[in-house]
Order: structure tokens, then sequence, then C-alpha cells
């Protein structure tokens, strides 16, 4: 059964068409220390886009993916998906039997540009600026309860806590279970087997599904029952497209910002000038959030090759899959002077850490927001502060980038 196999099958055959002198061993999972960009970033040392018989989607039938480097290939693997498509490698859905797909994110165009439309209002500028005192609110009360101890484990303790509570409110979801979505995107994200993280999948599908049909006997305004009310093509959306949408919205709100804080706070923890500096300048804020957000883009997305085609030199046969690491994208050295450097004058900063082209992450202006907030309501409530002597910080892997942990003292 697909639940039962492991996570980690090791690495697969090579196939005769790959070229001996573009395998290069790469595992986006695991054994990527604490520093996980600045790793993946010395894989510019090598081809700019290679073979890794390494894993590269857990519930793939089998490892192996071409591995996209540079900023040049990923813009035109994104700009392509008529020949990169998001829909056709092996899904969560199909995994558990069923076909509903992750809306819009699995969805090509043109049909994807539908599905975003109907998506975007819910983030519109408008929206963000209302929702700003409810997100300085939430922030400001989960850094009072932590403010007097002197120290933290700044994951468990605010960043896994404070843009999930924003999110769940924003869908409707009540605030008491708070620490069981969070169990359930844990475990749907980073669990160590296939049975663990579709049992998770399960379970969060039944809740939802619940919350669905709650909404359909009485209508809400929050982000479930605007979806259920929503319509495409003059239809209403099916079961299938309402439970893509929502099961996409909830996995993203849980998982991107809480990770991307976890890089950024690491950061400002080992630069105390920094801190200084924005303490007395808030309003330098989200020009630093933007460069922090490209040193640390946390995204690993998949393609496969609806067709044969030619990238960057290498030959792709159909049915390939594609990792696109946006980590090394966003630190290319042929398209950022400098990379390696934090400068947060950069101007144009054309980074990864939302994506890029038609699925460029709809959420942005809210994880701006969010991440923007916390840095300001935490520096305001917390002096220096700086990771704990005795921290033993390691990396997640896999889609999205992650510290296990960090302690924080002050």
């Amino acid at each position: 059964m697909a639940e039962e196999r492991a996570l980690f099958p090791g690495n697969g055959p090579v196939p005769p068409h790959v070229p001996p002198h573009l395998v290069r061993s790469f595992d986006f999972w695991r054994d990527l220390a604490d520093r996980p960009q600045e790793r993946i970033s010395r894989l510019h040392e090598g081809p700019r886009i290679f073979y890794s018989p390494d894993l590269h989607h857990p519930l793939r039938k089998a490892p192996g993916a071409w591995v996209v480097t540079r900023a040049a290939d990923v813009r035109t693997v994104f700009g392509t998906p008529e020949i990169f498509s998001s829909q056709e490698y092996d899904s969560f859905a199909s995994s558990i039997g069923e076909h509903w797909l992750l809306t819009p994110l699995e969805v090509d165009p043109p049909a994807h540009g539908k599905y975003r439309t109907l998506i975007n209002p819910i983030f519109s500028p408008k929206r963000m600026v209302e929702l700003e005192p409810q997100i300085r609110s939430w922030a400001i009360e989960l850094i009072d309860a932590i403010a007097a101890c002197g120290s933290c484990e700044f994951i468990g303790d605010f960043a896994k806590h404070f843009p999930t509570g924003i999110f769940i409110d924003m869908m409707g979801l009540p605030r008491d279970l708070l620490d069981r979505f969070v169990d359930w995107e844990n475990r749907l994200l980073n669990g160590t087997s296939a049975q663990e993280r579709l049992g998770a999948l399960r379970e969060i599908l039944d809740y939802l599904r619940e919350t669905i049909q709650a909404r359909r006997a009485q209508p809400s305004d929050d982000v479930i029952g605007t979806i259920v009310r929503s319509e495409i093509d003059g239809r209403p959306l099916t079961d299938d497209e309402i439970v893509g949408i929502t099961i996409l919205l909830y996995s993203a709100g849980l998982d991107t910002v809480v990770n991307s804080l976890g890089f950024i706070f690491r950061f400002l923890a080992e630069n105390p000038d920094l801190q200084a500096l924005l303490r007395a300048d808030s309003k330098a804020i989200p020009r630093h959030v933007e460069e922090m957000m490209r040193l640390f883009s946390p995204v690993t997305p998949q393609r496969i090759a609806v067709q044969d085609t030619e990238l960057g030199g290498v030959q792709i046969k159909a049915g390939d899959l594609v990792t696109v690491s946006l980590a090394a994208a966003s630190r290319d050295p042929e398209d950022i002077p400098d990379p390696a450097r934090f400068d947060p004058q950069r101007n144009p900063n054309p980074h990864f850490g939302f994506g890029y082209g038609v699925h460029r992450c709809v959420g942005a202006q809210l994880a701006r927001r969010d991440i923007s907030i916390a840095i300001e309501e935490w520096l305001k409530r917390i002096p220096d502060f700086r990771i704990a002597p005795d921290a033993q910080i390691k990396a997640v892997g896999g889609s999205v980038l992650a510290l296990d942990q960090l302690p924080l003292v002050w």
C-alpha cells in the first residue's frame, strides 16, 4: 500500500538519457546541517542543471530528478507551464485514492488564471491593511507572554503560533484548536514516513470537509465560506475544487511563513548591530525583510516535463521530474551581484523567496506584513537577543526548508 512505503527509499537508477557527467547526488531532504541555503548555493560550483538520483518528492514512485539551480533556467521552467507542468507529478490526493488537485498550485494555465482570480481578493492589499491591527495584536500577545522569561524556543513558542493564528482566523477556524492544526501540519509536511504524512492528510481532510459542510448550512464571510460560495465559469465549484483550494490554503498558511521566521530571527540573533538599526528605524524593516527573504528562500518546488525539451543545454525527456531550487536561484551569482552578502539596499532585488511567474505566492503580501510586524513588535519588547550558547540547531529539508529549533536568550 502507498502509505506503507518508506519516505526515503534511497537512490534510484539513472535513466539512460542522462549523461554520466551530469549525475550528482544531492538530497534536499537530509544532511543539510543547520544552514541549508548556504549549502545549496554551493551547487553553483557544478553543472547549472544536473541529475540527482536521490528522492525529490516524498510520494513519487521512484527517486531521481533534474535539479535546476540558475535563476535564468528557473524563470524558463516557471514561464513555460506548457512544457514544465505543475499538474502531473504524484500528488497527496492520488496517494489516498482521491482526485482533487491543490488548486491553483497543481493547475496549469489557462485554468490556473480562473482559480487565481477567485482567490486573489482574499489577499488583496485592502484586505491586508484591514488585517494589520489583528496581526499586530496577536504578535504582541505572544511576545508579551514570553518577554519576562529571558529565553524561549522561538520556533515552538512564537513562529509556529503567530502566522498560524492569523491564518486560521482568516479561514474561520477555531483558535482554541491551534495546537491541533500545527500538529497536523507538522506531520503532513515533515513526517518521517509516508504513513505518518498520509495519516495527517486524512485527519485534515476530515476536519475541513466537516467545516465546508457547516459553511454550506450556515454561510459566513471567512475564507472557507467565501470559497464555498464561489463560482467559476458561471457554475458553483465542485466538492473536489473546494477541497483542493482549502487544503492548499491551509497548508501554505501554516508552513512557509513559520519556517521563514526561523531563518530570519536566527539571522537577527547573530547580528546585534542589525537589531539596533531596526529598533531605531522600524520603517527600514520591510526592505530588510525583502533581502532576508532572498538570502533564506525556503521553498523547493517540483515540475514535470510533459514533452521532450532542452533546458540550459541539457536534454530533458517527457516524464522527467524537475526540482527547482529557489534557494540556489536567489543566490545565483549570474543574477545577483555578490549574492552571499546581505544588502538591504539592493534595487532591483529579483529574488525567488515568493516564487515566480503565474504561480508566484498569492499570499506574498500577507507574508511580508506578518514578518515585518513580527520583527517590529519583537524588537520593541525584547532586548538584545542571541542564540543560546548550548543550542544544537539542525535544518529540516524537503519542499520547504526549516530549522528544527531556535533557542534564544536575552
